[in-house]
């Protein structure tokens, strides 16, 4: 004789199954409306501007905000249209919040594979910080323990960071004033990138999407020329 066992779900099963989908629901939601916008003032730029500072997107630039649009294919493509269109420090505002979530965006875009499609939006975004924001970026983009080893293998998130350390280079080889090189935090900073280079390997590192012809320039600002040898096997 064979026991026949009957399984039900707890109500706290149900409970959490209709909360993960009214959230899908919501995100879903946004997502669209945002679409809608997009597509009501796409000819006309300036009408699209007043139309998101309209909605008051300073006051919706969270992680959770971001993190909830970008977990499906569609938000983070609707994120690359809008971002070109944001107010300067809401655009810096979504763009250090991808930073700080890469780890989580990096893990919801295993298989749709779109997060790539931001990088001309953010680049432009990291190409407008002042020194110091740029510093933030770079301060928000390595994180917490082990957030840099996921940044380096993933596809977005290594060339993120290469685009910003490519900048910093860039000001400082531009603007004899520029304050990169004083600023303890920026040379931390970097000086925790390279030693998180030389210890990774080859294998675990992804390649980006392109290399900076200016990387090298950064490093030997910091490293002898052994060092910077190796660094270099790592960018090719």
């Amino acid at each position: 004789m064979i026991d026949a066992v009957v399984t039900s779900r707890s109500d706290d099963e149900e409970k959490r199954e209709k909360q993960v989908w009214n959230k899908r629901r919501q995100i879903l939601y946004t997502v669209e409306k945002m679409f809608s916008l997009l597509l009501e003032h796409k000819t006309n730029t300036e009408q699209l501007s007043a139309a998101l500072r309209d909605k008051d997107w300073e006051h919706r630039v969270s992680d959770d905000l971001c993190v909830m649009i970008m977990s499906v294919r569609k938000g983070k493509r609707l994120m690359a249209r809008v971002l070109p269109f944001l107010p300067p420090v809401q655009a810096a505002a979504v763009v250090m919040a991808i930073a700080r979530n890469l780890p989580t965006l990096a893990k919801k875009d295993k298989q749709d594979q779109v997060l790539c499609c931001l990088l001309d939006p953010v680049s432009a975004v990291v190409q407008s910080l002042s020194s110091s924001a740029l510093t933030d970026l770079l301060q928000e983009l390595q994180g917490g323990e082990g957030q840099l080893t996921t940044v380096l293998q993933n596809k977005f998130g290594v060339t993120l960071l290469y685009l910003i350390l490519s900048e910093g280079e860039r000001m400082q080889s531009s603007d004899p004033v520029c304050q990169l090189m004083d600023d303890n935090r920026w040379t931390e900073l970097v000086f925790s990138v390279m030693r998180e280079l030389l210890g990774v390997s080859s294998s675990s590192l992804s390649p980006p999407l392109f290399t900076p012809p200016n990387l090298l320039s950064l490093f030997s600002r910091y490293v002898d020329r052994q060092r910077l040898e190796l660094l270099q096997d790592k960018l090719q």
